[in-house]
């Protein structure tokens, strides 16, 4: 009630978030079809090293979401997703990121190539 009475328009709508979900959902889905695109081509090694950072940064970025999403579900018993789809998916995490680093040429940790 004091917001409506204290509040111009200047106030933000706390109650709805800043951003666009939708449009984070398709900005993301986006890149990551461009970092595939980028994984895949053979003429540059330098796009394709670009691409695998791009696509081992995203994955590390993500993580503290699928980590959100693990809490949340398991406020709300019944309601989400099981520990045993979440677990795994927190676990391997690491490798995903690893992957595309591997994949691209970026490192050839754990196995040396000779």
């Amino acid at each position: 009630m004091a917001r409506r009475v204290f509040c111009t328009s200047r106030c933000p709508d706390r109650s709805s978030p800043s951003f666009r979900p939708a449009l984070v959902v398709a900005l993301t889905g986006i890149a990551e079809i461009l970092g595939a695109i980028g994984m895949l081509q053979p003429a540059s090694p330098a796009l394709r090293h670009a691409a695998g950072w791009g696509l081992a940064a995203y994955a590390l970025c993500v993580w503290p979401a699928n980590l959100q999403h693990m809490l949340i579900d398991l406020a709300h018993p019944g309601r989400g997703l099981p520990l045993a789809y979440h677990v795994p998916r927190l676990a391997l995490q690491p490798v995903l990121i690893w992957w595309p680093l591997w994949a691209s040429g970026v490192t050839d940790w754990p196995w040396r190539r000779r």
